[in-house]
């Protein structure tokens, strides 16, 4: 079976459009509505910096209720379109390799809810695996600079060694910049909302509520965390009087109000700012594009062989099964009911003649499935 996908996915769309879709908070209950209201056999949700994705396999993706300006793809373009994602062609950093364990993470959350399960399962390590190949063919393989990277090189370019950092929140993002920075000789404290998530990685920690009210005593601050409103607002801040602070906000929806670039001590920067191409960089995603095309027509037409296979033989089963539940219910009827009364002999014969009629029948039903 085809999956059916519809996305929000900066820079087509505008950044804002795409964090009003992206969802963190009791997933797992958003995972069961949106299956059953799409009555979809299987169901998988995907929200990065950048993108908001929804993969249904059957169902009516349009009970959704989603913004027009969604993109669909279906059919040859629904693979296509995964295999781009998992490869991190359409990705802000081309060949992000952080796109992976998202995708990983987002069948965990599915089948963890019970939105997903053995299609699911098999599609996407169908995708995961020919990505990998067309990684290699791309020259890929190695991944590519991912937003958590951008960011590091930008605070390695904006503030000196030994410049004191305050990272906000607990994910992939914040952990890699967290050990990142410690080896290149900044002073890294952690806040979270969980204080005790923020010890687990051995760094200083400070206390959410502190940042919020002051980030008195850093150079920066980096916060990349889930929540579904701003953490630092500039009514918060407005009448401090310090030095300057770089505020980088990595977070979709937005962790900081925009606002607080108005304030002349703080450079904000967010995620437009890492999702913006350079010229240079739109020449290289296009020659990767033309070298990498016919492998990814190749892997298209075989993940869509691999689904048709697998729909084929689920179909074979469950008629296999339905055929099984009817001779099973005629053999009971015969011999225990209507025909009971028979002698040891007729039973006999018409053991031997029902056994025939399911051997004849299986077999009628796997030459229709295969035939020569």
């Amino acid at each position: 079976m085809d999956p059916v996908i519809y996305t929000f996915h900066a820079p087509y769309h505008e950044l804002d459009l795409v964090s009003r879709h992206v969802l963190r908070e009791r997933l797992a209950d958003h995972l069961l509505l949106w299956r059953r209201i799409t009555n979809a056999c299987e169901l998988m949700y995907l929200a990065t910096c950048q993108r908001a994705v929804w993969i249904l396999w059957g169902g009516d993706a349009e009970a959704l209720g989603l913004a027009p300006e969604v993109s669909r793809f279906e059919g040859e373009a629904a693979w296509r379109h995964l295999l781009e994602v998992s490869t991190g062609l359409v990705s802000a950093n081309l060949g992000d390799r952080e796109i992976v364990d998202q995708l990983r993470e987002a069948l965990e959350n599915a089948r963890e809810a019970g939105a997903a399960g053995v299609e699911a399962q098999a599609a996407m390590e169908d995708i995961l695996r020919e990505a990998h190949r067309l990684r290699v063919k791309s020259g890929l393989a190695d991944g590519s600079a991912s937003v958590a990277t951008a960011a590091l090189h930008h605070l390695e370019d904006a503030l000196p060694k030994a410049a004191r950092i305050a990272i906000v929140g607990m994910g992939p993002m914040s952990q890699y910049l967290a050990q990142r920075l410690a080896e290149r000789g900044y002073q890294v404290t952690m806040s979270n909302r969980t204080a005790a998530k923020a010890d687990l990685l051995g760094f200083p920690t400070v206390s959410l509520e502190q940042l919020q009210h002051d980030p008195e005593g850093f150079d920066a601050l980096v916060t990349a965390t889930a929540s579904p409103r701003p953490l630092f607002t500039l009514a918060a801040w407005e009448h401090l009087k310090r030095g300057p602070l770089r505020l980088l906000d990595l977070a979709l929806p937005h962790d900081s109000e925009p606002a607080l670039g108005q304030l002349p001590w703080v450079h904000r920067v967010d995620l437009a700012s890492f999702l913006a191409e350079t010229e240079q960089a739109k020449v290289r995603r296009f020659d990767t594009a033309q070298k990498i095309e016919p492998y990814l027509v190749g892997a298209v037409g075989r993940l869509r062989k691999r689904a048709q296979d697998r729909d084929q033989k689920y179909n074979t089963r469950t008629a296999q099964d339905r055929l099984t539940d009817a001779w099973e219910a005629l053999e009971t009827e015969a011999l225990d009911g209507t025909l009971k009364d028979l002698n040891e002999g007729q039973r006999e014969a018409l053991k031997a003649l029902l056994k025939r009629g399911r051997t004849l029948s299986f077999r009628a039903l796997s030459q229709t499935r295969h035939p020569a």
